[in-house]
């Protein structure tokens, strides 16, 4: 599929081109030079350019878009009806959370609020109570340590995940410590102990459970226990209305006139952060594919090499120049059987063509080495261009040691690859190795229990 953004990469690399220097680009420009030795490098390099600043544009313009929706969604999304109004949602869309913004004249505060779904009738399921039960005094305890040091309010949460039942919370001192979990520090002067009960609620069905909680006393000022009346008449007025379709919020507590605000979270910085992040790793992958494909071209290259030198040393044995046996080897590349790009061929069309067109062979030969860039061409090279005017006997015995060098190297890599590829496979071997004894050893320890 064409990226819809090319048009205007294109556009936009056109007025950029002046300002890029040709020396941030010298890798790139290498690479396609070598990939693609028969066409125009500086067209390609645009190109490259160009699909490069197609995906950046298309990645931020994606991005920016998602964060415009989502401010919007989260516009449309308004909880607080007439500034005094939360909307309940129906028993089968179930619960929701509120960060709510109360101002007075003299304080402001953000307090979270759990809007409970309005309540019709519900099929609870069954589920074990002891696990509950464990479980409890974890999920309760919020910032505290443990139940038996509280210095903070408690998490009475009125349902658990995974769990079907409903939990109403009492205490033994609701001074202390009231159904919403607000603890009232300013009421203990010492350490004290609170009987806190959850009624477990299946059904008809109901079961109780007692946890100790220890109160340490901390100080409480004049903010905290306005702002803790107020979270407490909330938590009435919920517990209240809960048929009712509306929760109307207080206009004023303790003489203090409140203005309630929705506090919503705004994620537009952080999508255009990952758009832009996403831009640059993209960009980076296609450099890095660059790269890969040139790593693949000099690994096909040196693959190659031996072929191509024993059938250089084969023709030339049998009587032919330099300059014909690279137009035989040529025409063998030319095969319409075979199917496979090679550079080699790519390579060697570009001397025939040079050769045709009256180029020396000494700087043909020399030019062929550079280009295929690998040590064993550039020596290749060099006796070639060296030999030329010393006839064909002695080129041919070295070519017959460069032929010998060259497949020992290859059995080399070979060999290479292989324990590299044995390394590769030792890590999965080892996972497979603590399975099988993990499967071994499992029952052995299961049945110690029966000696």
């Amino acid at each position: 599929m064409k990226n819809p953004f090319l048009p205007l990469a294109k556009k936009l690399h056109g007025k950029l081109k002046p300002v890029i220097s040709r020396k941030q680009n010298q890798k790139i420009y290498k690479e396609l030079q070598q990939l693609y030795p028969l066409e125009s490098i500086e067209k390609l390099q645009d190109a490259f350019s160009v699909k490069k600043l197609a995906v950046i544009l298309g990645i931020l313009v994606i991005g920016i878009v998602s964060a415009v929706f989502l401010q919007l969604c989260s516009r449309m999304e308004n909880r607080l009806a007439e500034g005094m109004c939360l909307i309940r949602n129906e028993w089968d869309a179930g619960d929701y959370k509120v960060t709510l913004l109360a101002e007075t004249e003299k304080w402001s505060r953000e307090i979270p609020f759990l809007v409970k779904a309005r309540r019709l009738s519900q099929e609870e399921q069954r589920k074990l109570q002891e696990k509950l039960y464990a479980e409890l005094p974890d999920l309760i305890k919020k910032e505290n340590t443990d139940l038996e040091h509280v210095t903070s309010d408690l998490n009475l949460v009125s349902s658990v995940v995974g769990y079907p039942f409903q939990l109403t919370w009492d205490s033994s001192d609701y001074k202390k410590i009231n159904r919403d979990g607000k603890v009232a520090r300013d009421e203990v002067d010492t350490k004290e102990e609170v009987d806190l009960t959850v009624t477990v609620s299946y059904g008809q069905e109901k079961t109780s459970f007692t946890y100790k909680v220890f109160l340490l006393p901390e100080m409480s000022d004049e903010e905290e226990q306005f702002f803790q009346s107020l979270q407490d008449l909330l938590f009435a007025i919920d517990t209240d209305g809960t048929s009712r379709r509306q929760i109307v919020l207080p206009g004023s507590l303790q003489g203090k006139s409140i203005v309630w605000k929705e506090v919503k979270k705004n994620y537009t910085v952080l999508i255009i952060f990952l758009a832009i992040f996403g831009s640059v790793m993209a960009v980076r992958g296609m450099e890095k594919d660059l790269e890969k494909e040139c790593r693949k071209r000099n690994q096909q290259l040196l693959s190659d090499y031996p072929g191509f030198v024993s059938k250089l040393r084969l023709y030339m044995s049998a009587g032919l120049t330099v300059k014909n046996a690279f137009y035989r080897i040529m025409k063998d590349y030319e095969n319409p059987q075979k199917q496979k790009k090679s550079y080699l061929y790519e390579e060697m069309r570009i001397s025939c063509h040079q050769l045709e067109n009256g180029v020396t062979e000494e700087q043909v030969y020399r030019e062929f080495g550079k280009r295929c860039g690998e040590t064993r061409y550039r020596r290749l090279s060099f006796l070639l261009a060296v030999h030329l005017k010393q006839g064909n006997s002695q080129l041919l015995t070295i070519l017959a040691q460069e032929a010998d060098g060259a497949q020992e190297d290859r059995r080399n890599i070979a060999k290479k690859a292989g324990e590299e590829a044995g390394t590769r496979l030792l890590f999965p071997m080892m996972l497979m190795l603590v399975l099988v004894m993990f499967l071994v050893l499992l029952p052995a320890y299961l049945d110690f229990g029966n000696i």
